[in-house]
């Protein structure tokens, strides 16, 4: 019989990619029918018997059947899902290489569909991210709202974080998630349930990560968990209890490093200054559950390279009027409720989330972009996926990525991206309510402009590595072709040496008045006062 308390030292958790990226919010802001559980049952009986010789694995033209005929979902909503679901899965770099040089043969829409239509998911896993595309909404100006229910006046005015609120969806519906899984009312076999650890994480004690299995069947845990060595299968109702028992905030998240539990002596960020709530959990946990946060930033310039970062989800949120550099390869990337703001990022292998934020400009290389709730902000980008913007998002304007840095195509490599596949003027706009010409636009090509990274690092990087498009290559020439035009002016009008110095001073003035203007003055201010900033090839700026 399963205990009445949790095991003192077991510590479960949720992920938070499947959750935090995973989670497209097309049923909290579109007509969509809600994935009930029912219905999965029947797209996972249907999918076992269309695909016998192959399974666990499901393939796209099966999803694809049962999307449209079953579900009533267009292509577009078909393959947005499946595609997703691929982005936040654990793929080995090379593969997912491999499969961007093969989209980069396609020559038309029928060759890329055919080249879809052999990708495979993990069937079990792709039911349970379809389950969790029911969690909540959480506005961050309004109360938790379920989309079923009114809010009670209890609720109003209050307000829950997004690991609150998809906390409280798993443990709430485990029952359900568990008898999903399994073909058998009462029991749940050790495999089925390994499908769960993509999911949920666990320790033993708050420091190591072990599977969810092996934690599961540790002599402090088995009786809790009701497993049975005659049938190797754990009872769903102990074990519900157990997980129920056990799932708290995860002690790596935003919500723990906010508390203190963050690593004090390996501070991910240095600063002279006051500069709001920077830091990291680097030292103190397991390397996927890294996590840093940049927490109410406000008119600072920051900057991180490589070391430290590799491989880190990292949070901004709540900052203002800030320039924010980090450029490493990151595991995913998370901004909430930041204004006026520069971030330019490396390469993140999952997704870029964008949520409630105004006038920010993002530079990065990524797998997916997302954006809900959010206007006036411009994405200099190469993705791997079509963007998509979900919810209330005006005046989002997509630009051709516009920099580099020397170890730009190493970190790419990384983190399993190329330069030839990229969807950045593609996006698709979902529930938006909106005209699309309202919500998004591209960047003309006369106020495009190249982005210098004003810091010395290493690396082999000499130039942008992605290909521009035509007629920003001509936009550029014109200008560079201005320019030339100007100092061949200047050296024919014969002007005197106190004309030239008069005429650099004015040159001079303008051009401080204009920093000044723009903001620019105190981020080079800023840049100078952080040479120091830890970085492996000490930033310097230029």
């Amino acid at each position: 019989m399963a205990t009445e308390s949790a095991n003192q030292n077991t510590v479960l958790w949720l992920n938070s990619i499947p959750l935090e990226c995973g989670i497209i919010g097309l049923l909290q802001f579109t007509a969509l029918p809600r994935f009930s559980y029912h219905q999965l049952k029947k797209l996972l009986s249907y999918a076992r018997s269309k695909e016998k010789n192959v399974y666990p694995w499901m393939s796209y033209s099966v999803w694809l059947h049962i999307a449209k005929n079953k579900l009533h979902l267009s292509d577009e909503i078909a393959w947005l899902y499946f595609e997703t679901f691929d982005v936040i899965s654990d793929i080995e770099v090379q593969d997912r290489i491999k499969l961007l040089e093969m989209i980069k043969k396609c020559s038309s829409p029928k060759e890329l569909d055919h080249l879809r239509r052999r990708v495979s998911v993990d069937t079990l896993k792709f039911i349970l991210f379809l389950y969790v595309q029911n969690v909540p909404h959480i506005s961050l100006k309004m109360p938790m709202m379920s989309g079923d229910e009114w809010p009670s006046p209890e609720a109003e005015g209050k307000k829950k974080s997004s690991e609150d609120a998809h906390l409280s969806f798993v443990k709430t519906h485990l029952s359900e998630i568990l008898q999903l899984l399994s073909d058998n009312e009462q029991w749940i076999g050790a495999e089925t349930f390994r499908v769960l650890e993509f999911l949920i994480s666990g320790s033993p004690d708050g420091t190591n990560l072990y599977s969810l299995v092996d934690l599961a069947l540790l002599p402090s845990n088995a009786s809790d968990t009701g497993y049975s060595k005659d049938t190797q299968m754990f009872s769903i109702a102990q074990l519900e209890h157990w997980l129920h028992a056990n799932l708290s905030i995860s002690p790596f998240g935003p919500h723990a490093i906010k508390s203190g539990t963050r690593d004090k002596k390996n501070p991910c960020f240095r600063s002279d200054r006051s500069i709001g709530r920077v830091a990291s959990n680097t030292l103190l946990s397991p390397v996927r559950c890294r996590t840093i946060l940049l927490h109410k930033v406000s008119m600072q310039t920051l900057a991180k390279c490589d070391e430290g970062l590799h491989g880190n989800h990292v949070c901004i949120q709540n900052c203002r009027g800030s320039s924010i550099y980090l450029l490493a390869p990151l595991r995913a990337v998370y901004i909430e409720k930041c204004s006026h703001c520069l971030l330019v990022l490396g390469a993140v292998e999952t997704a870029v989330t964008v949520n409630n934020c105004d006038s920010i400009t993002i530079v990065a290389t990524c797998r997916r972009l997302h954006i809900s709730s959010s206007s006036m902000c411009t994405f200099h980008i190469v993705t791997a996926t079509r963007p998509v913007i979900i919810a209330a998002s005006l005046q989002i304007t997509f630009a051709p990525y516009n920099t580099h840095y020397p170890a730009l195509e190493k970190h790419m490599q990384q983190c399993g991206l190329v330069c030839g596949v990229n969807y950045w003027n593609q996006p698709l706009c979902l529930g938006t309510g909106e005209d699309e010409t309202k919500v998004w636009c591209t960047l003309s090509p006369e106020d495009f402009r190249p982005f210098a990274i004003p810091f010395q690092l290493e690396g082999d990087t000499k130039e942008n590595p992605c290909p521009l498009p035509p007629e920003y290559l001509d936009a550029l020439a014109q200008r560079r072709q201005r320019t030339a035009e100007w100092y061949k002016t200047v050296e024919k009008a014969n002007l005197s040496e106190e004309q030239v110095q008069k005429l650099k001073a004015n040159v001079k003035i303008r051009f401080q008045e204009w920093l000044d203007i723009t903001g620019h003055s105190k981020e080079i201010s800023d840049l100078e006062s952080s040479k120091h900033a830890a970085t492996r090839g000490k930033p310097t700026s230029k």
